[in-house]
């Protein structure tokens, strides 16, 4: 089911080195994304933390990145925006986008929920308990701050009082903003309207082909309800898989993965995926497409990801240039 419109990004592998206690090992992250640009993929993503879960820090990564490529789109899944304050945000995503010539967009969200996310909120002074209705003042600010002269704000959260952001994103109106919404197909009124309102488009983690369908179709429904054209709104998906052709042998090593990334307790392998042969990635990626996917945020769960990519490359992605 070959389609002109569907693009494939690649998650830069920014933390199985600390994992693997290879100090060097973040080569390999450069190394995967001017592999990515020359292979043709639409972009490259990086992941987001400040002490949960170790690994290049996000913003100075995606600069380096910036100098090292040409033409591939550059950005975060996810970004934990609520960890910042807006205007040092707002104003750092400003720079990244004019220093790559406008390549940025950031998938933004809110992390997990387990006790070591909840304790990198609490580490850089913010209650996790706040992180929503944080998060909600932080998209305003930054759309505020990338287009408006002079900004003031009092909010629950922040206060900025005749605050400009010099420079100007290159992309008018700032950088696109993903958000992390419809996991497992589940859309509230609230992340709907934040979607509508802030973002341009939406990037679940985890769903289904008919969890996905569902989500975008709640997505859908809200922008009829509230005027906006959903034309203007990005279907991604961050993609988790293992290409192996063999099925048991990709869910393991998936699994073992996962564990070292996530840490024990859960079955990691029973939670994302699918792990198997390419056939089966193709059709689950058929499944996506016709539920609405548009963007695939592509990440491997293996230890040797630039082999992944070589396999997915050809066996996958070849059938959807």
């Amino acid at each position: 089911m070959a389609t002109r419109s569907v693009r494939f990004g690649i998650v830069l592998p920014t933390r199985d080195f600390l994992m693997r206690g290879d100090q060097e090992g973040y080569r390999r992250a450069i190394a995967m994304a001017t592999r990515a640009e020359a292979l043709g993929y639409d972009s490259v993503w990086v992941g987001d933390s400040v002490v949960a879960k170790p690994r290049l820090e996000v913003f100075t990564t995606l600069a380096y990145v910036a100098a090292c490529t040409q033409r591939v789109g550059l950005g975060t899944a996810v970004l934990l925006a609520p960890l910042r304050e807006p205007v040092q945000l707002a104003y750092t995503m400003a720079c990244l986008d004019l220093l790559s010539g406008g390549r940025t967009t950031f998938g933004i969200g809110l992390g997990g929920r387990d006790p070591a996310s909840l304790h990198e909120y609490q580490s850089v002074g913010v209650d996790p308990a706040t992180r929503v209705s944080r998060l909600e003042e932080m998209l305003l600010l930054l759309r505020r701050l990338w287009t408006e002269e002079r900004v003031s704000f009092a909010g629950r959260h922040f206060r900025l009082t005749e605050v400009t952001v010099l420079p100007r994103p290159v992309q008018p109106g700032g950088p696109r903003l993903l958000l992390s919404v419809g996991n497992a197909g589940r859309v509230s009124a609230r992340q709907a309207r934040r979607v509508l309102t802030w973002g341009d488009g939406i990037l679940p983690s985890r769903a289904t082909p008919a969890e996905y369908r569902q989500a975008w179709a709640a997505i859908a429904a809200a922008a009829a309800r509230h005027g906006r054209d959903v034309t203007t709104l990005e279907p991604g998906l961050y993609w988790t898989i293992h290409l192996d052709d063999d099925a048991a042998r990709a869910a393991q090593e998936a699994d073992e993965f996962l564990v070292g990334y996530y840490g024990p307790g859960r079955h990691w392998a029973a939670w994302w995926g699918p792990w198997g042969p390419a056939r089966l990635l193709r059709e689950r990626i058929d499944e996506y497409i016709a539920a609405g996917v548009r963007l695939f945020v592509v990440r491997f769960a293996a230890w040797d990801p630039l082999r992944q990519l070589e396999r997915f490359t050809e066996e996958v992605f070849a059938y959807y240039r």
